[in-house]
């Protein structure tokens, strides 16, 4: 009897569990509303950097790590997406590579 009100209570605090994993934020709405020009936000798997154009010799407008929040605004490029970075106060404008972004 009393392994069976043991089983019982182990699966009742696993349901539990389950159900607070279901309700994690996604990464939009930790942030609250995306602007209109922005396709999704995300994170880099890597640290990387923000170039003035789409290109790796370009100069560099800003360097962020894995804990930064990525604006996306336009993947037509091959190897840069468009993308807004804040810093302190500021909007960086400008391309991050393709390979350090999740799909």
């Amino acid at each position: 009897m009393l392994a069976i009100f043991v089983s019982i209570t182990a699966c009742n605090s696993e349901q539990r569990s389950m159900e607070a994993d279901d309700s994690e934020a996604t990464v939009a709405s930790e942030t609250g509303g995306l602007p209109a020009d922005v396709l999704y936000a995300t994170r880099p798997l890597i640290g990387g950097e923000v170039y003035k154009t789409a290109s790796f010799q370009a100069n560099s407008l800003l360097h962020f790590d894995t804990t930064q929040l990525i604006q996306v605004l336009d993947t037509s490029d091959a190897m840069f997406v468009k993308a807004r970075v804040h810093r302190d106060t500021t909007a960086y404008t400008g391309f991050v590579s393709k390979a350090i972004l999740p799909e």
